[in-house]
């Protein structure tokens, strides 16, 4: 079972990278998809794990700072631009590869390339896999929680701050 992690900056990924980028992460659902090419386009890395030659899991750290502003509105918690380089997200393991971990992966290579840069997580709260994922890195659950726009359920907020 060869593995192929893959992580940079999303400048650096062609076309086809992000189609099936794209492709993989809206198969999830739970990502609005107005916007979402360019969002793609803008983000700050994005990693993908290919097992035998296909697409297993996407991860990324988002550059949105507009979308950042309403987190901190909505959770009452401050996300200054100097302290968080940006939100984790679009985290999405093809269903056949679930409960193998290879979330941890992506997410160690994620928190690798961040380096001593914060970086904050929004998290269905009845989503306990993620939580866990984001906790065994880190990740402190902080703030108010909000409803959610793509599910009946609310929104929590996950942070792990910078080292200076």
């Amino acid at each position: 079972m060869p593995l192929e992690l893959i992580v940079k900056s999303a400048k650096l990924f062609d076309s086809g990278q992000k189609l099936q980028f794209e492709n993989l992460v809206l198969a999830g659902g739970q990502v609005l998809r107005d916007n979402f090419s360019q969002r793609i386009e803008n983000a700050h890395y994005l990693a993908f794990l290919a097992i035998d030659g296909e697409l297993a899991e996407t991860n990324a750290v988002k550059n949105n700072r507009p979308h950042q502003r309403s987190i901190e509105e909505k959770s009452g918690v401050e996300l200054s631009d100097d302290e968080y380089l940006g939100e984790v997200g679009w985290l999405h393991v093809v269903e056949s590869r679930r409960r193998a971990r290879l979330g941890d992966l992506l997410t160690s290579a994620i928190l690798a390339v961040a380096g001593t840069q914060g970086l904050f997580a929004t998290i269905q709260s009845e989503n306990g896999a993620a939580r866990r994922l984001h906790e065994r890195h880190g990740f402190c659950q902080v703030g108010n929680s909000w409803p959610s726009t793509e599910s009946a359920g609310m929104v929590v907020l996950y942070t792990r701050p910078g080292k200076r």
